[in-house]
């Protein structure tokens, strides 16, 4: 592997301004003191949240008459978070202020069998656990004549709870409850928030109307699990999603929830150590992984145990199981690299009996590495399923909804879909795809592109601009880490480091008097490329190294190049 980069780097204009007001103002976040100093008094009431009251109480309704509730989630990250949070407030501190016993049990379909969202299938097992009142969490929305099928034939009562775009015309005429913060014309302050944060509001509603404490602090139940759902699904960490992650971060560094802690430790970190970067990298996965080629249920009970050793026994679960999923991906991602055709502006591959449930992780990969839009499917049992990702510029679901006569069914956004192909018309429908991508697709848009935040001298790279730039934090999408360029960088030492000899640490001269030293991870391909005396830029983030009760100064390299 190089990190020798292959991007057009966009080099920011030179400003005498602040870095720190620089950065906010680049990224158009104006206010700043509510940025740079994020409080609970930060996130909007429940009241503002669409249906709020109607869903509380409908719910408690259905608790006063002693209903079976059955709450319907998502098989991901956010849809199990946003289950295992209102299970846990329904089942124990619900129950134990009303002193009386609910009866509510968690359901998640299966991916690969049922599907995303309610299904006839999974509303049929829904009725077979006894549901009066089943309760969506992160799906739903789209739903709409499933449940006026299953309200007029079953006489199942519905609360939806979903925050996903909406289609249009799908919310006209509604009978039952939709908490959702799009509702258009009703829209949440916030309209990009996770599916987790969504029941968390509604949570605080239903207290307000039990009589419970509503008044949102630190220390309220449930922030860990909406800080882990909304970075695990890409929330712009901007306004009250900043908000959540910073408190989250907090309770999950105070060893709150069990599960959460155990799952922490056997990836090998420190609890108090916890930073959106692991929550998105690490800890994320291995909740995924429990939907992608295992048990989600597995997940929820982790998240709501509060017996120890069980907590230790789904963890190694899941971190086997994301060993077994990375293991999976690299198969067959090295299976769909032999039928990739570069010089197309579309990559399409249609594989065999593959695992459904990483397709999507190959497709990310492969776009990635090939920088064009990818479509990744596989035929299991006569059925085609695929999952998309795409370029800036070029709107997938829109191209997929072109040519949507030769699906059964697609959805998603922008750079990311999945969807179903008549087998039948698989053919037809990689080609025209493929010719349209061709048509509508520039050359230039091709080229990838690197936005640089920050251009500075070794000078500048100090102990208090590091810790100014913590200020920023937490980093993730929205409010990603300043990519920092320095230029004209002499390397002066060299030395190969690690066990497999495939990193790189250098000293280099710039402007300043010291040395800086630079460190390059998995770089085994570089280490004949840079050499002694050699002129360098690179692009990274600086990091204060403590080792041995001593701290230095390092800048971390994620692509360099050989200077102009």
């Amino acid at each position: 592997m190089s990190l020798e980069s292959k991007r057009e780097w966009i080099l920011p204009k030179k400003t005498k301004k602040d870095f720190v007001d620089y950065l906010l103002e680049s990224r158009k976040i104006f206010k700043k003191d509510d940025f740079l100093n994020p409080s609970i008094s930060q996130i909007y009431p429940w009241k503002k949240l669409h249906d709020s009251r109607k869903a509380a109480k409908s719910l408690l309704e259905s608790v006063e008459n002693g209903e079976k509730i059955v709450i319907h989630a998502d098989y991901d990250a956010d849809g199990i978070c946003a289950c295992s949070l209102l299970w846990d407030f329904l089942y124990r501190d619900l129950a134990k202020h009303l002193k009386k016993e609910i009866s509510v049990l968690p359901y998640i379909p299966n991916r690969i069998e049922q599907g995303y969202g309610l299904t006839e299938d999974s509303l049929k097992d829904v009725l077979d656990l006894g549901a009066q009142l089943v309760i969506s969490v992160d799906c739903g929305v789209r739903d709409k004549e499933l449940i006026k099928k299953f309200r007029s034939e079953r006489s199942l009562k519905f609360v939806i709870t979903d925050h996903h775009q909406p289609p249009e015309g799908v919310l006209e005429n509604l009978d039952y409850p939709l908490v959702h913060q799009m509702y258009p014309g009703k829209e949440y302050p916030q309209r990009e928030i996770c599916g987790t944060a969504v029941v968390f509001l509604l949570i605080q509603a239903i207290k307000e109307l039990a009589g419970m404490e509503s008044k949102i602090s630190e220390s309220t139940k449930g922030l860990d699990l909406v800080a882990l759902a909304t970075v695990t699904d890409i929330m712009p960490l901007v306004d009250i999603n900043r908000v959540f992650v910073s408190y989250g971060l907090k309770q999950i560094r105070e060893y709150k929830r069990i599960g959460l802690r155990s799952l922490i430790l056997r990836a090998g970190i420190e609890p108090k150590d916890i930073e959106a970067y692991h929550l998105g990298y690490i800890i994320g996965p291995r909740i995924n992984a429990a939907g992608r080629i295992g048990s989600p249920m597995e997940a929820v009970r982790l998240l709501v145990s509060e017996d120890e050793s069980k907590c230790k026994e789904i963890s190694n679960e899941l971190e086997n199981l994301n060993f077994d999923r990375q293991k999976i991906t690299q198969e067959i991602l090295e299976k769909a690299k032999e039928s990739v055709n570069p010089d197309s502006k579309l990559i399409s591959i249609i594989g065999k009996d593959w695992h459904e449930g990483v397709i999507g992780l190959v497709a990310g990969k492969l776009q990635e590495e090939y920088y064009r839009p990818v479509l990744v499917a596989t035929e299991n049992e006569g059925v085609i399923k695929g999952s998309a990702r795409s370029i800036s510029g070029f709107n997938i679901t829109k191209a997929l909804e072109k040519f949507s006569k030769y699906l059964y069914r697609y959805g998603g956004h922008e750079l990311a879909a999945g969807f179903t192909l008549k087998i039948e018309e698989s053919e037809r429908f990689v080609n025209e795809i493929t010719e349209y991508a061709e048509k509508k697709i520039s050359d230039e848009q091709l080229k990838p592109k690197l936005n640089i935040d920050l251009a500075l001298e070794t000078e500048d790279i100090s102990y208090d601009f590091i810790h100014r730039l913590k200020l920023l934090e937490p980093f993730g999408f929205g409010n990603p880490k300043p990519t920092i360029c320095l230029q004209n960088l002499i390397i002066v030492k060299k030395n190969v480091i690690g066990k497999e000899s495939n990193h790189l640490k250098l000293l280099v001269k710039g402007n300043g008097i010291d040395l800086l030293p630079l460190l390059l991870f998995g770089c085994q391909d570089d280490v004949e490329k840079l050499n002694i005396d050699d002129s360098i830029d690179v692009v990274g983030y600086p990091d204060i190294n403590v080792w041995n009760g001593n701290e230095s100064i390092q800048f971390n390299v994620k692509e360099w190049r050989f200077s102009k």
